[in-house]
């Protein structure tokens, strides 16, 4: 009886082992990696995921950009860490800082897309080495706010 309860946590983690990550010839010249708190509202409470890496990507023409959660567990519950990635973010420059935006954006991790958890309302700024942005995956309100790190 334990063993069903097993495999499908091993499944997982091979999913989000074998899942494909950007390699950094594959991100823009501009990416920019920023380590901080990403916090999810679930079932009435807050987790905080402390010292989460973030990449920001703008596209080569600076109207989109690309979102990456690295090695993220966005509850306690969940059974492994995973890299999401939000495609295709609206973004403009304005007076030195970056503005994003996105709505109905399926995300990517272990290997394709996860529909469940469709991306509503993202809104953030990119200024003086710091990010922040927020947005709902599926029902979940989450936000983030972190520094400027080197690679």
């Amino acid at each position: 009886m334990k063993l069903f309860r097993i495999l499908p946590i091993v499944a997982l983690v091979l999913l989000a082992a074998c899942q494909k990550q950007l390699s950094p010839e594959e991100l823009s010249p501009d990416a920019a990696y920023y380590v901080g708190t990403v916090s999810v509202i679930s079932k009435g409470e807050t987790f905080d995921n402390n010292n989460k890496r973030i990449c920001f990507s703008p596209s080569e023409d600076g109207k989109t950009a690309t979102i990456i959660f690295y090695k993220i567990k966005f509850v306690p519950a969940m059974p492994v860490t995973i890299n999401v990635t939000i495609p295709n973010v609206s973004m403009t420059r304005v007076d030195g800082k970056i503005y994003f935006e996105a709505d109905d954006i399926i995300p990517l991790t272990m290997g394709g897309e996860y529909p469940k958890y469709t991306v509503h309302g993202l809104e953030g700024v990119a200024a003086d080495e710091h990010l922040e942005f927020s947005l709902k995956f599926g029902e979940y309100p989450t936000w983030f706010s972190g520094s400027r790190t080197l690679d």
